[in-house]
């Protein structure tokens, strides 16, 4: 075993209200441990203490609760006692062992005295606790927060499903807001044309960024009206994710296209400035993607239902 610096240490009683007098100590009563030396010792930080004694029926004997102070040449612990009796060690060491080979690291003390009263009357013999019960059992705190997350994860679908409900009775005033006597796609033909002749006649920065804002609307009407989704409402992925689920040649053939132009469509409006020739490519891209569509429809062309 490494030689460790010797240090002084007396003992004193706890500083809460409630403490123990030194020469009235029982087994599991905290009190105090202060000890100094003239040999500095290097701690390692935040690194675990413990007590070792010159025999090994001595352990327990003091049990470290809680390290107030540590420093190079003082240190100060809360501590208690584990065995009744009079204690009178060859030696106690106070260290942080480091590991096997490593060695322990701390400082000695020698001959330290201290007395710990039973708590048992004298003669009197170790009893078992005697059985307690009935007791009230309480269910673990793992199945209150299964059922706290069950209730949210109803909760949730229901409002979603109503959010959802709201969303589609909205799409169906907005798309008889939108009725036309043509067709989705001979519909998006001649919206794209007008919006194609304003932007060749566009001349200010504004322009390009508004004719981008109707290029967005004019693409989601056509989904809208095409497979009543409601797109005014509805997030990208969403758009996405329900054409995928109800329309599964469409989405087979064209769910790509459709991805990449509502992205590239949603980036354009938070372009700045917008420039004339990504909101042509977006015109192009667009109409490439509703004729995509049209062809791989299953649905009949003209009045939907």
């Amino acid at each position: 075993m490494s030689a460790l610096p010797i240090w002084k240490c007396e003992f004193q009683p706890d500083t809460t209200p409630e403490a123990t007098p030194l020469d009235n100590l029982t087994v599991g009563a905290p009190f105090l441990l202060n000890c100094r030396g003239d040999i500095e010792v290097t701690w390692i930080k935040d690194f675990p203490l413990g007590v070792r004694f010159a025999k090994p029926e001595e352990a327990y004997s003091l049990q470290i609760l809680k390290t107030e102070h540590l420093g190079p040449q003082e240190a100060r612990f809360q501590v208690t006692a584990y065995k009744a009796g009079p204690h009178k060690p060859e030696y106690m060491r106070v260290v942080q062992m480091q590991g096997p080979g490593a060695g322990e690291l701390g400082f000695e003390v020698a001959k330290p005295e201290w007395t710990v009263k039973s708590v048992l009357k004298p003669n009197q013999p170790n009893q078992p606790y005697p059985p307690f019960g009935p007791w009230g059992i309480s269910l673990p705190m793992w199945l209150w927060l299964v059922v706290v997350f069950a209730v949210a994860a109803v909760a949730y679908a229901a409002i979603r499903k109503v959010r959802k409900m709201n969303q589609r009775s909205k799409m169906l005033a907005d798309l008889a807001r939108h009725k036309t006597p043509l067709s989705p796609l001979h519909q998006f033909y001649r919206d794209t044309r007008n919006l194609r002749r304003k932007l060749h006649g566009a001349k200010q920065v504004e322009e390009l960024g508004e004719l981008s804002r109707d290029l967005n609307r004019e693409f989601r009407l056509y989904v809208l009206r095409q497979f009543q989704i409601p797109t005014l409402d509805w997030t990208d992925g969403q758009i996405v994710r329900d054409l995928r689920r109800r329309h599964k040649k469409v989405y087979r053939v064209a769910g790509d296209h459709v991805r990449k132009t509502l992205r590239e469509l949603t980036r354009l409006q938070a372009q700045q400035p917008v420039l004339f020739k990504d909101v042509e490519q977006m015109q192009r891209m667009s109409l490439e993607t509703v004729e995509r569509i049209d062809r791989a429809s299953i649905e009949p062309k003209g009045v939907r239902k």
